[in-house]
């Protein structure tokens, strides 16, 4: 038997100092003054796990409390650079936040924000117009830029630098105010290159409409439009050159190459007064607006995650009032200005986002087994993160397994994805059996050539006609069938469906079934690529079918008004067979769509879009033929029974208000006569 003994004291210690972490963190966790939040493959944004948490505060460095804080910068070594554009300082701290030295000029006069390469520091002061350039060692001054020489300059173009980057050959890129060209390109000398990532300038439309009736004059005298002006200015070590535009709320953040190509998507998401932007060393890109949300995206532009919120004079560790300024280091801590509460809010990474980056390091890496590992290990903290099923489906695919990845890029609705892993399914399945598909395709095609001779010798063409003709000796069989000849010879199959009774209301009530089970069919078997399967799809379809209906009453209505010839039942059956293409070019399509990909969706989309105006043209026609209209009424029945529909839809709307409003009624005088009787 085990004899229990005297706990070792180190070891109670070594257990209570790690009891106390763990509770402190977790404590951390819960006591988050925000949600975070996450974007799915669609772009909406959902909740998702903590991914970072306050950790401290900076409100004074060296025993000098900071008046206006305006920017923050991170360099290499993780030294902090802290601009303050009232004490006109910059303040240099360790990574641990402890003041190393504080660099100040005589010549600074409301200087904005810094850049730091491994050699200089460089000062932007948009007061005095200019930029200064410190040894980083020294703090000793090497050089100043100010206006160039160029002669957009000379002309009276503002150069009043606030944000600056630096390229690795020495090149900089500012951000000065009013510049609506874009940022101003210089060499290392201060010399004009060029205007770099404008934003484009974007016309309300009442302004272009109008701009087509104003003479050359009054044109001139209209107020100008002019481009948006970037917020800030980052630069990653690949030489990527991201802006931040306060002023506009679509695509906001912009990641431009060297020769001025975004590649960050048009549905970033984003918000307006977003103030500044950062690139984090997961090639992951921070910025804050001034509403104190923060985010980060991944490389491509994805939202990785949002959080954060506004401080109304709570004082609540972790809202901001007005940041201005955002920056992380080598750990993962974020520092924003805080120019509201004139201070340094800090956070750090939970475990979550850590498992995020670290997948992302590892893909990037070519790590694939790795990166699948530690994707699925964030899968247990959030099985519905979108990132997390991508990421673990790009690990996949580049590891040879299509087929998971396929399931898991299913899983986030990214159809990019899916369809790069079919293409991997597909051409190896292809690979596989091209054995057995070219015999079959080469019998296929000698038992059509011999089946068309013996037809032509013994007549078994005929016998299949006859033993046809047979099956369409059922009435119903017939007019199903009869649709063919419809669709080959639509005007005359309207003069027959009017006046010689050709088809039946039960035929026509089967076509609407079957339109219904087409739909049905479509949105279960047709490809994800092109069908979304979305969780109200019979929502969606009551609705197309209560259209329809009011549709095919409107029209009647309108029609018998209007001196229309035909009768409800002409109504009924001719928009049933007018819908027939559907029946025809459904089926064949939905089955064409699943060995598909996106690279060719055009051979989805052109027959939908076919089908579509086929059917269109056939309602037309239906109209003009069945009621007798010349084409210019026809048009004008079109229009009132789309107001018709409107106009009985809002009464069924109110209806169903009041209905609802009475039973709700009705109900609460029953319970409560139920509860006071009782």
């Amino acid at each position: 038997m085990k004899k229990w003994g005297i706990p070792n004291p180190l070891r109670c210690f070594a257990a209570l100092v790690l009891l106390y972490f763990l509770a402190s963190h977790a404590v951390a966790e819960a006591e988050t003054p925000y949600f975070t939040y996450t974007s799915d493959s669609e772009g909406k944004t959902i909740r998702t796990q903590t991914s970072y948490i306050p950790a401290g505060q900076i409100n004074a460095i060296n025993g000098q409390k900071l008046s206006t804080p305006e920017h923050v910068f991170v360099d290499e070594q993780d030294y902090v650079y802290i601009t303050d554009s009232d004490l006109n300082k910059v303040f240099v701290l360790d990574r641990n936040y402890r003041f190393v030295n504080e660099l100040a000029s005589d010549q600074f006069s409301s200087i904005k924000s810094t850049f730091v390469t491994d050699q200089f520091i460089y000062v932007a002061d948009g007061s005095k117009n200019e930029i200064y350039v410190f040894d980083k060692s020294t703090y000793e001054p090497v050089q100043t830029v100010g206006k160039p020489d160029a002669p957009i300059f000379a002309e009276g173009y503002e150069f009043s630098p606030t944000h600056l980057a630096v390229d690795v050959r020495g090149n900089m890129y500012v951000r000065s105010t009013g510049s609506i060209n874009g940022l101003i390109m210089l060499n290392r000398e201060g010399e004009f290159i060029t205007f770099f990532g404008a934003n484009p300038m974007k016309v309300p439309l009442i302004d272009q409409l109008r701009s087509v009736f104003l003479t050359e004059t009054q044109q001139a005298k209209m107020e100008k439009v002019m481009p948006d002006v970037p917020s800030n200015i980052a630069i990653d070590k690949k030489g990527f050159i991201y802006t931040v535009t306060s002023s506009v709320e679509t695509n906001p953040i912009k990641k431009f190459n060297v020769s001025g190509t975004n590649y960050f998507p048009d549905t970033i998401v984003g918000t307006f007064a977003m103030e500044s932007v950062w690139c984090g060393k997961h090639n992951n890109v921070y910025a804050v607006n001034t509403d104190g949300w923060i985010f980060e995206y991944d490389a491509n532009g994805n939202l990785l995650f949002l959080f954060g919120g506004k401080d109304f004079n709570s004082s609540r560790l972790g809202l901001l009032n007005r940041p201005v300024s955002i920056a992380s280091n080598s750990a993962d801590e974020l520092l924003v200005v805080d120019q509201g509460m004139k201070l340094i809010q800090t956070y750090r990474s939970t475990e979550f986002a850590d498992t995020v980056h670290q997948a992302m390091d590892a893909y990037q890496d070519g790590d694939y087994d790795k990166s699948q590992k530690l994707w699925e290990y964030t899968l247990k903290y959030n099985s519905i993160f979108d990132k997390a099923h991508i990421g673990l489906g790009d690990a996949l695919l580049r590891d040879g397994d299509a087929a998971d990845a396929y399931e898991e890029y299913k899983d986030a609705r990214y159809k990019s994805g899916m369809s790069e892993a079919y293409w991997e399914i597909r051409q190896n399945w292809l690979t596989g059996n091209l054995d057995i598909i070219f015999p079959v395709f080469l019998a296929l095609i000698v038992i059509g050539y011999l089946y068309k001779r013996l037809s032509e010798k013994f007549g078994y063409g005929v016998i299949v006609k006859r033993k046809l003709a047979v099956v369409r000796k059922v009435k119903i069989i017939d007019d199903l069938l009869y649709m063919f000849t419809f669709l080959r010879r639509p005007l005359e199959g309207f003069y027959q469906i009017q006046y010689e009774n050709r088809v039946s209301r039960l035929s026509s009530t089967v076509i609407y079934i079957l339109v219904v089970v087409m739909l049905i069919l479509q949105y279960e078997y047709t490809s994800r690529l092109f069908v979304s399967g979305q969780g109200y799809f019979l929502f969606e379809l009551s609705i197309i079918v209560g259209f329809a209906v009011l549709w095919v009453l409107s029209n009647y209505l309108v029609c018998s008004i209007a001196d229309g010839e035909g009768r409800f039942r002409d109504v009924y059956n001719a928009t049933a067979y007018s819908l027939s293409p559907m029946i025809v070019i459904m089926p064949p399509l939905i089955i064409f769509s699943n060995a598909l990909t996106l690279e060719q969706a055009v051979f989805y989309h052109l027959p939908v879009q076919a089908m579509a105006l086929w059917i269109a043209v056939l309602m037309f026609f239906k109209i003009k033929d069945i009621q007798n209209y010349e084409v210019g009424e026809t048009v004008g029945v079109i229009v009132r029974s789309v107001f018709t529909m409107l106009i009985i839809a809002l009464f069924l709307f109110v209806l169903y208000s009041i209905g609802s409003g009475l039973l709700g009624f009705g109900y609460d005088v029953v319970t409560e006569a139920g509860k006071r009787w009782s």
